[in-house]
């Protein structure tokens, strides 16, 4: 088995996202969420085509893998799936593949025996030994910000469920589009992108923390005058959360974000 430097300090209890369509999210409300193997049908197309018995979950970059099921921001709605790993089987996690890779990428030695000798060769013989680098999940969450369930995941781990109207937030959805998901960008704006989730999932998120969780603080660089005009901007933008619906699988609620402490309908 191979040997990761990576110290682990993660609580075991923690809320991972899933970001798809919206009728797989709504569907999850009954059904949970299946893997392509049951769907027969897959949202990542880009490079190396996810395992397809592995329900894929994030820290923080739900948004954007929700963002890749959409043909146009202009139309249409994404959804974003909260799982509470505390209610799952924990020998059913796997790392994702792609932190696999980049954390051995760089091992002349190969002491993994990843076999290929390109990044995709790699990746896609990861993806197919991933049992093997089973004891490696909770690694692949703290520094990666991703990792896999094998199988369904059943309703009684979702907690709620964000179904957005992408056409109503298009700058937050351009914020969330962003990320190449690396090591190296999860060390540096993971807490861009957690702050980024809080917020798709209905949650406030005061213009402080906007600013003080970006890689490079743009406040920084401005003078009280553009300070003032930017602090004004992203504050209306964070306060427009009108374009996302929270449902509860637990209770059956639904509500859409309205800000009512404003007085907005």
């Amino acid at each position: 088995m191979p040997i990761f430097r990576f110290p682990v300090t993660i609580l075991l209890a923690v809320k991972l996202f899933h970001g798809t369509t919206e009728k797989i999210g709504r569907l999850s409300l009954t059904e949970g969420l299946r893997p392509r193997v049951l769907t027969g049908k897959s949202n990542w197309k880009h490079f190396v085509e996810s395992h397809p018995r592995l329900v894929y979950l994030s820290l923080c970059y739900g948004p954007y893998y929700a963002l890749q099921t959409a043909k146009d921001l202009g139309k249409g709605k994404i959804a974003i799936v909260e799982v509470e790993t505390d209610l799952l089987d924990e020998s059913n996690f796997l790392p994702d593949e792609d932190f696999v890779e980049q954390a051995t990428r760089l091992s002349k030695s190969n002491s993994a025996g990843i076999r290929g000798k390109t990044i995709n060769e790699r990746t896609e013989y990861i993806r197919n030994h991933l049992d093997e680098f089973s004891g490696f999940w909770k690694q692949s969450v703290e520094f990666l910000g991703t990792c896999a369930h094998t199988g369904v995941i059943p309703q009684k781990a979702i907690s709620r469920i964000a179904v957005i109207q992408t056409s109503k937030c298009r700058e937050m959805c351009f914020e969330a589009m962003e990320p190449v998901i690396t090591l190296m960008n999860f060390k540096i704006c993971g807490a861009q992108y957690r702050m980024l989730t809080r917020w798709f999932m209905g949650e406030p998120v005061t213009v402080e923390e906007w600013f003080q969780t970006q890689s490079v603080n743009p406040l920084t660089f401005m003078d009280e005058r553009e300070k003032a005009s930017a602090i004004k901007k992203f504050s209306k933008r964070l306060a427009n959360q009108r374009c996302i619906e929270i449902i509860s699988p637990k209770t059956g609620d639904k509500m859409a974000i309205v800000a009512k402490a404003k007085g907005k309908k």
